[in-house]
């Protein structure tokens, strides 16, 4: 199956626009350095993207998220839904961890959309150990949010967007619970196809885990999107800053072809160096419209541990 004379020239054009990425990038060497908050937040599962078409443009989404799972990313994106949508994922983690998502969503009218998802973590089973070390029992351990989501739109250029999440972590007999707060924000340039978003994440009280209370991973994500040959490509470009790590930068590239197949790359940098070196950084997926279905899947580097896997759903009612 061959693809029309045009559609070979948008790919040979864009071809290098991949290569410049991903030449300048810095891959330097591993800082050895640890920051000094790292280990010291609660429920960092919070962390974890959702969504093969974002982990495949290396998680630099927040300004270019147009479907459910921007609850996730940026909540002010769910004001680009158009219809009802159902949205389902697996991520096979590393060290037989699973992360599944699930949610709903729908627009209100022409300025709102409300939606509703949950995001699991299970870490399969592991054996419980007394302080001697004999075993004890088998338990299973997971991480559970369950998100309201809102967004209103203002005019055809600015919308903004807030996530209500209830938090569980259970380990063994013990837990926490906890409630945070995602606040977004999407401005659409009118003149330019450039869009600029910006998400506060998890915002809220500290979790106590039987006598100690903790901080949650707060996250800020800025980012930009820039979209061109008629829509059919677009360039992202995301600045992250977590209060458990170093800052970082993504970027990404989408390429669609014919209205039917999407490509995907991107990647992800750790100022001062990747914790599981260089490579782990890069993400690449593909996409397939197909009805009233797309289909995605994103490949994940996470260097010393392997590759890792997403799939997910979107159904459009």
């Amino acid at each position: 199956m061959f693809l029309p004379d045009k559609y070979m020239k948008r790919i040979i054009a864009f071809i290098p626009i991949i290569l410049f990425l991903f030449t300048s990038i810095p891959i330097l060497a591993d800082n050895s350095d640890i920051h000094e908050n790292a280990g010291t937040r609660a429920m960092t599962f919070l962390k974890i993207g959702v969504g093969a078409k974002a982990i495949g443009m290396g998680e630099s989404q927040v300004a270019a998220t147009d479907d459910l799972y921007a609850s996730f990313w940026n909540p002010a994106g769910l004001i680009k839904l158009e219809r009802p949508q159902l949205a389902l994922m697996h991520n096979e983690w590393f060290a037989e961890i699973n992360q599944e998502f699930v949610g709903i969503a729908l627009p209100i009218g022409k300025s709102n959309s409300v939606g509703i998802s949950a995001n699991f973590l299970s870490f399969g089973d592991i054996e419980g150990r007394d302080q001697d070390g004999n075993l004890t029992e088998v338990f299973r351990p997971y991480d559970l949010a369950m998100i309201l989501s809102y967004a209103r739109g203002f005019g055809n250029t600015l919308s903004f967007g807030v996530n209500a999440k209830y938090i569980r972590e259970q380990i063994s007999d013990e837990n926490g619970t906890g409630v945070a707060f995602d606040f977004g924000g999407l401005y659409n340039f009118s003149q330019f196809p450039i869009s600029i978003g910006i998400n506060a994440q998890n915002v809220g009280p500290r979790v106590k885990y039987v006598e100690d209370a903790f901080q949650l991973p707060f996250v800020l994500r800025v980012g930009t999107a820039y979209r061109l040959l008629n829509d059919d490509a677009i360039l992202t470009m995301d600045f992250i800053r977590p209060t458990d790590n170093d800052n970082a930068f993504a970027v990404g590239i989408g390429y669609t072809i014919a209205n039917i197949l999407q490509i995907r790359t991107g990647y992800k940098y750790q100022l001062g160096g990747n914790d599981l070196g260089a490579n782990s950084g890069l993400t690449g997926g593909f996409g397939l419209s197909i009805l009233r279905f797309q289909i995605d899947y994103a490949l994940v580097s996470l260097g010393d541990l392997g590759l890792t896997h997403r799939l997910s759903l979107i159904a459009n009612f």
